[in-house]
C-alpha cells in the first residue's frame, strides 16, 4: 500500500489495519498495561484509544465502560496533534472541552493526560489517564506514561507480526489447495516424513501409508510419457541434491499408473547440513494423454498434408546441418526455379536458401536447427525474392530420426502471398481499431438471437464491470446488470430495433458488482443470416459516465446561474421598489426636520422623529438583506492590503460614540499602538461597527465596552467585550442564524438579526474568524482574528489631522439638471434646492428630454436616475460621453438600485459618482456644495 500518497486520515486507518488491531477482542497484555498506567499515575481511569477519520474506540480500558465516540467528541483527536504528553489539569477550564459530555457528565473528567501513539509517522491513537479531581501529573508520572506508550507500540508491533505470519500461513495453504498439488517432505535418506492430505484425493491412498517409505525411483519421462534419452531417473536427480523442477515420472497407485510432475528443493539445517527435500507433486496424466493425442493428430495431419497444393518434399538433415533432398514435387520448378532431385542425387541443396529474402535468412535457418534439436514440427513463414519480386511462402515439416543418423523431414511448402497480404492488412486494421478502441474505451458486443446470448470483448467486459472470463452472458444475465429502472426499456428497445431492422442508439445505467452505477452508450445494428432473417445485433458500448456527469453538472450550473440571476434580479427589483418610496418618506422627513424657518411643534417634531426612525430601520433591514444575499452568492470583493487595526478602531469608536452617550455606556479605547493585519479596511470597519454597536445596545446602564488588541503568532486578535447579561449555550447555538434576535425584539432593542451573520461572513472572506466567549451574567466577548501583517514601507504613525470646516456654497449661480421620471423624487429634489438660492434645478422627465436640454444648455452638474421610461442610465451616460460638448460633464447616478454590480457597472460606464436612494439630505447638500462650490 502506498500509504504516503493517502491523506493523513486514510493513512491512519491503513496503519491500524496493518497492525491487525481494528475491531479485535480485548487482550490481557493491553489490559494489564492500562491498569499499570492507572496505578503509576494514581488515576482511576486509563485506556488505549484508537482513532480514525470518524470514530474513536478503545483497545483496552480500566475504570469506565469501553464506549465508542464520534471523533469530534474525543480528547484523543487533540492529543494526536502533538508529539508529547498532552495534559489538561482541569477540563472545565479548557475552552476545547468545557462542553464535552464526559466533562459535564459521567465520568466527570477533570485531569486528562494523554501520550500519542505514532505508527510509521502517523498518529493512530493515544494512551491516556483520567482523574475526576483537578490536578497535574508529577514529572515521574509523565515519564512513566511515555514509557508505557512505547510498550503499547511494542505490543501492537508484535500483534502485527503475528497477524502477518498467520496470514502468510493461510495464504500458502490456500495456494496449495487451489493448485490441486500435494506437498511432501523427506529426511536425508529420501524417506517420507510428511505428506499433505491432497495426496489421498489424487491417488486414493492415505498419506500415512507413505510415512517412512523411500521415494520410489522411476525413469524421467518426456511430455509424451516416454523415457528420456540417457536413462536418467528421479533418484539420480535427488542424490545429486539438485533443484528439481517439473520432472515427469510414472507412479503406481490404487487408481492405476499416473504421470506425476514433481518439483523439489533440498533443505539444510542451521549448520548447513543436508536434511532432506521439500517438494510438490501434481497429477498430469490428463495433460500427458492430451500430448499423446496431439502427437497422433499431428502424424495424421502430416500424412494428409501431402495432398495440399505446393511443393511436397523429403530431405535429410545431417548432423553437420547440411541438407540432402530425397524427394521434391515438380512444383519446385515454379516456386524455386530448380529441378527436383533425381535418382538420389540430393538435388540443389542451396536452392531454398538462395531464394529466401536476405532479411529472413538467419531466422529461417535458426528455426530449422531449433526444430531439429527439439524434434518438433518445423513451421515457418518467410519471404522469397526472385527477379525482384517478393512472395510469402509457408513451410511445414515433421522430423523423425534417420537410421543412418540425422533427421528425416517430411513436409510441404505453399505459396501464401495472397493470404499473407490479407492477414497483414487485417492485422494493421485490427491494430489501429484496437488502439482507437482502447483509447476511446469502446467495447464490442454481439447478440445472438437463436441462443439468446450476448458476447462481450475485453473492453466491453470492463465497461460492464465484469471479469474477462464473463465474456458471454444470457440475455437475462445481461439485463440483470442494468439499473432496475432501465431493464424493461432496454429489452423493449432491442426487440423493436430487430423488428424494424433498424439500429439501437441509447444510454443505459449499469449497476456494477460494487454497487456503483455507470452509464453506457450503446450503438448497435441488426445482423442477418443466409436467408436474410434478423439473427441478432452487433454494436459497441462506451462508458459515458463522466460525460453524463459533466452534462448534468453543466445543466445544474446553468440552472444555478439562472436561479442566481433571478435572485439577483428579484433582490434588485425589491430593493429598488422599496427604496423609491423610502426616498420620499425619509427625504421629506429630513427636509422638515432641517427646516429652521417653518419649525414644528414639539409633538409634531416627536412624531417626525418616529417617522425618521421607522424609515431608517426599514432602510437598515433592506441594506442588511442585500449584504447577506451578496455574501451568500460569493459576491464579496475584498482588497487584501495592510490595515492598521488601531486606526480602524479609533474611527469606529468615534462613529458609535453618540450611541454610547445616549445609552450611558463608556467605550474604553485600547492603548494607541499600531497593530497591522492583512485585510479589507472597509470590511474590517463594517464588522467593528456591528460589534461596537451591539456591545453598546446590549450593555447594562452605566456599563463599559472594552476593546483589546493583541498579537499571536501569525495573527492579530481584536476583542470587543461588554458587561451585559451574556448568552446561554442555547442562545449561542442560534446566534448566527439570520433574523434570529434571541428575544431582543421583546426588550425593544433595535436591530435586524443580520449584523452578526454578515460580520462573520466578512471575517471568513478576509481569511479570519469571528468567535464568541459568553456566559449568563458575565457579558460577552466577540473576537475578530485576522492574519497578521506589517506596515507598508515608508508608512509612519501620524497624529490625526483636525477635521476641515464644511465648504460653503459658492455665491455664484449654479445650474443642475436632474433627469428623473418619478414625480415624488422630482418634488423632493426641488424642495431641497429651494433652500439654496444660488442653485437652480432643471428637471427632465425622461432621457430624451434630458439629452435635448444638454444640447441647448451646459449645466454645472447632471443628476441621473438609472431607470428611465425611454432608456436606462447606462445608455444615457454613453450618449452623454460620446457627444463632444458634454463628454466632460460631471454626472452623478442617483438611483434606488443599490446592488454592488449595478454600482460597478455605472462607474465603469462613465459616471463620476453613484448616490443611492433614499438620500441622506445633509450628505447630499454637502456633496452638492463640494461639487458646485
Amino acid at each position: 500500500m502506498h500509504s504516503e500518497r493517502l491523506p493523513d486520515e486514510h493513512r491512519r486507518f491503513a496503519s491500524l489495519q496493518a497492525f491487525g488491531i481494528v475491531d479485535t477482542a480485548p487482550e490481557e497484555s493491553f489490559d494489564e498495561l492500562v491498569a499499570c498506567a492507572a496505578q503509576l499515575t494514581g488515576c482511576p481511569i486509563a485506556a488505549i484509544c484508537l482513532i480514525d477519520e470518524r470514530h474513536q474506540w478503545f483497545k483496552a480500558v480500566v475504570g469506565m465502560p469501553p464506549i465508542e465516540l464520534p471523533r469530534e467528541q474525543t480528547f484523543c483527536a487533540h492529543t494526536i496533534l502533538g508529539t508529547d504528553v498532552m495534559e489538561v489539569p482541569d477540563a472545565r477550564l479548557d475552552p476545547r472541552f468545557v462542553q464535552h459530555p464526559g466533562v459535564t457528565g459521567e465520568p466527570h473528567v477533570r485531569l486528562y493526560a494523554g501520550m500519542p501513539l505514532c505508527v510509521d509517522g502517523v498518529m493512530v491513537g493515544s494512551l491516556f489517564v483520567v482523574d475526576v479531581v483537578p490536578r497535574s501529573l508529577e514529572p515521574a508520572q509523565r515519564d512513566a506514561l511515555r514509557r508505557l506508550a512505547k510498550v503499547a507500540l511494542g505490543l501492537m508491533r508484535g500483534l502485527e507480526r503475528l497477524t502477518s505470519l498467520e496470514q502468510e500461513r493461510a495464504r500458502l495453504l490456500d495456494f496449495a489447495r487451489a493448485s490441486g498439488d500435494w506437498m511432501w517432505e523427506t529426511d536425508e535418506h529420501l524417506r517420507y516424513t510428511w505428506v499433505s492430505g491432497a495426496f489421498e484425493a489424487v491417488t486414493g491412498m492415505p498419506p500415512v501409508s507413505l510415512i517412512g517409505q523411500t521415494i520410489a525411483d522411476s525413469p524421467l519421462l518426456d511430455d509424451l510419457g516416454e523415457p528420456l534419452p540417457g536413462g536418467q531417473t528421479f533418484h539420480g536427480l535427488l542424490r545429486a541434491r539438485r533443484h528439481v523442477t517439473r520432472v515427469l515420472t510414472d507412479k503406481t497407485t490404487q487408481r492405476g499408473v499416473l504421470q506425476i510432475s514433481r518439483s523439489a528443493v533440498p533443505a539444510y539445517d542451521a549448520q548447513g547440513r543436508f536434511c532432506g527435500y521439500r517438494g510438490t507433486a501434481r497429477d498430469v496424466s490428463a495433460r500427458v494423454a492430451g500430448e499423446r493425442g496431439a502427437h497422433a493428430q499431428a502424424e495424421l495431419l502430416r500424412k494428409l498434408s501431402s495432398q495440399v497444393p505446393g511443393v511436397i518434399f523429403q530431405f535429410r538433415l545431417l548432423p553437420d546441418h547440411t541438407v540432402h533432398y530425397l524427394y521434391a514435387s515438380d512444383a519446385c520448378r515454379e516456386m524455386f526455379g530448380a529441378d527436383p532431385p533425381h535418382e538420389g542425387d540430393g538435388g540443389d541443396r542451396e536452392v531454398v536458401c538462395r531464394s529466401v529474402h536476405p532479411d529472413d535468412r538467419a531466422g529461417f535457418m535458426r528455426s530449422l536447427v531449433e526444430a531439429a534439436r527439439s524434434l518438433t514440427p518445423w513451421n515457418r513463414e518467410y519471404r522469397t525474392l526472385r527477379d525482384g519480386k517478393v512472395r510469402w511462402l509457408e513451410i511445414r515439416a515433421l522430423p523423425e530420426p534417420h537410421p543412418a543418423g540425422g533427421l528425416l523431414w517430411h513436409g510441404f511448402t505453399a505459396d501464401v502471398t495472397a493470404r499473407k497480404e490479407i492477414e497483414l492488412a487485417l492485422r494493421t486494421g485490427e491494430r489501429r481499431w484496437s488502439m482507437a478502441a482502447r483509447a476511446a474505451g469502446i467495447g464490442i458486443a454481439q447478440f445472438d438471437r437463436p441462443s439468446d446470448r450476448i458476447s462481450l470483448d475485453a473492453i466491453a467486459c470492463a465497461n460492464h464491470g465484469l471479469a474477462p472470463l464473463r465474456a458471454e452472458l444470457t440475455m437475462a444475465e445481461w439485463l440483470q446488470h442494468f439499473h432496475p429502472g432501465d431493464r424493461s426499456g432496454a429489452r423493449h428497445a432491442l426487440e423493436q430495433a430487430m423488428a424494424r431492422r433498424g439500429t439501437l442508439e441509447a444510454r443505459y445505467r449499469m449497476t456494477l458488482p460494487d454497487g456503483s452505477t455507470r452509464t453506457l452508450e450503446i450503438h448497435a445494428h441488426c445482423t442477418v443470416d443466409d436467408g436474410g432473417q434478423v439473427n441478432g445485433m452487433l454494436g459497441t458500448c462506451r462508458d459515458v459516465t463522466q460525460q453524463v456527469a459533466h452534462e448534468q453538472l453543466r445543466r445544474d450550473k446553468e440552472t444555478a446561474e439562472r436561479a442566481s440571476r433571478a435572485k439577483s434580479e428579484f433582490l434588485s427589483r425589491v430593493s429598488h421598489e422599496l427604496r423609491t418610496p423610502l426616498n420620499g418618506i425619509l427625504g421629506f422627513a429630513q427636509l422638515m426636520a432641517l427646516d429652521q424657518v417653518h419649525t414644528l411643534a414639539p409633538d409634531q417634531a416627536h412624531r417626525l422623529d418616529s417617522v425618521l426612525y421607522a424609515g431608517r430601520h426599514l432602510l437598515e433591514l433592506i441594506n442588511d438583506v442585500l449584504d447577506l444575499a451578496r455574501i451568500e452568492q460569493g459576491d464579496v470583493s475584498m482588497q487584501r492590503e495592510p490595515v492598521d487595526l488601531m486606526a480602524s478602531v479609533s474611527a469606529c469608536i468615534a462613529l458609535v460614540q453618540p450611541l454610547a452617550d445616549k445609552a450611558n455606556v463608556r467605550v474604553a479605547m485600547p492603548p494607541p499602538s499600531p497593530h497591522w493585519s492583512v485585510a479589507d479596511v472597509r470590511a474590517v470597519e463594517q464588522v467593528l461597527i456591528n460589534l461596537l454597536s451591539n456591545a453598546i445596545k446590549y450593555n447594562r446602564p452605566g456599563g463599559e465596552v472594552r476593546v483589546v488588541l493583541r498579537h499571536e503568532t501569525g495573527w492579530v486578535h481584536l476583542s470587543v467585550s461588554d458587561e451585559g447579561q451574556g448568552l446561554t449555550p442555547e442562545q449561542q447555538a442560534h446566534l448566527f442564524e439570520p433574523f434570529n434576535r434571541l428575544g431582543a425584539e421583546q426588550r425593544r432593542v433595535e436591530g435586524t438579526g443580520l449584523g452578526l451573520v454578515i460580520a462573520r461572513a466578512l471575517a471568513h472572506a478576509m481569511g479570519g474568524q469571528l468567535r464568541l466567549l459568553s456566559a449568563p451574567g458575565l457579558g460577552s466577548t466577540f473576537t475578530l482574528s485576522l492574519p497578521a501583517g506589517s506596515a507598508p514601507e515608508g508608512v509612519e504613525a501620524k497624529p490625526e489631522a483636525p477635521a476641515l470646516p464644511p465648504a460653503r456654497p459658492s455665491a455664484r449661480s449654479r445650474n443642475v439638471l436632474y433627469i428623473e421620471d418619478e414625480p415624488l423624487n422630482q418634488l423632493l429634489m426641488q424642495e431641497l434646492f429651494r433652500s439654496q438660492p444660488h442653485w437652480t434645478l432643471h428637471v427632465a422627465g425622461d432621457g430624451a428630454t434630458g439629452l435635448a436640454h444638454l444640447s441647448n444648455a451646459r449645466p454645472d452638474l447632471v443628476l441621473i436616475d438609472m431607470n428611465l421610461p425611454d432608456m436606462n442610465g447606462l445608455e444615457l451616460i454613453r450618449r452623454v460621453r460620446e457627444a463632444p460638448a458634454t463628454g466632460d460633464l460631471h454626472c452623478i447616478a442617483l438611483s434606488a438600485d443599490a446592488m454592488q454590480p449595478q454600482i460597478d457597472a455605472a462607474l465603469a460606464a462613465g459616471y463620476n459618482a453613484y448616490w443611492t436612494k433614499p438620500v441622506h439630505v445633509p450628505n447630499v447638500l454637502s456633496g452638492l456644495a463640494e461639487i458646485l462650490g
